[in-house]
């Protein structure tokens, strides 16, 4: 009987998982058509992750991002919106969780490495790779200044969007079954 049960859950997990990926991948689709709102689409991708990383946990969240963002690799028409939400959407929300082990300071060095670390692998692939002329005539100062600034008004709406969930919305939900 316990099999059936365990079956059962990793079912309920792995269905959750789909749904969350379709559910990021319908709004990353419409951000990327917009041409405007492609780091909201990434942030409501970013949401999504974050729900199977505080619900599900172990392995499913990285599921979750990888097949979110290979399916944005193939199927949306702009590229860097993928791009976007691999290093901000999918992979981040994962990090920060493990991240946010560490103390406050070294938490925030290590979120600010991870994020030039990406921004400079996003910059590159998009210039070299997907032969964007948008970061030739960019200045560099700029695009990571202005950057930081917002990678650090995300991880705050983040931390409190997780707060919100965690200590509001969660009770209210009473989703059960899936840890």
């Amino acid at each position: 009987m316990e099999n059936h049960t365990s079956g059962s859950v990793q079912t309920k997990r792995l269905a959750v998982c789909a749904i969350l990926s379709g559910l990021s991948l319908a709004v990353l689709y419409v951000g990327a058509l917009s041409g405007i709102f492609d780091l909201c689409a990434v942030i409501v991708g970013a949401l999504c992750t974050a729900f199977t990383v505080l619900e599900i946990g172990g392995i499913y969240p990285w599921l979750t991002g990888a097949v979110t963002g290979i399916l944005c690799i193939l199927l949306l028409p702009d590229k860097f919106v993928a791009l976007e939400y691999i290093a901000l959407g999918g992979l981040y929300p994962i990090l920060k969780s493990f991240l946010e082990r560490f103390g406050k300071l070294s938490s925030w060095i290590l979120k600010l490495v991870y994020f030039n670390c990406a921004l400079t692998v996003c910059v590159l692939v998009s210039a070299f790779v997907l032969h964007s002329e948008e970061f030739a005539s960019a200045a560099w100062f700029v695009i990571y200044g202005a950057g930081n600034v917002f990678f650090i008004i995300y991880d705050v709406a983040l931390t409190s969007f997780i707060s919100v969930y965690v200590l509001r919305l969660r009770k209210r939900l009473k989703i059960k079954g899936l840890k």
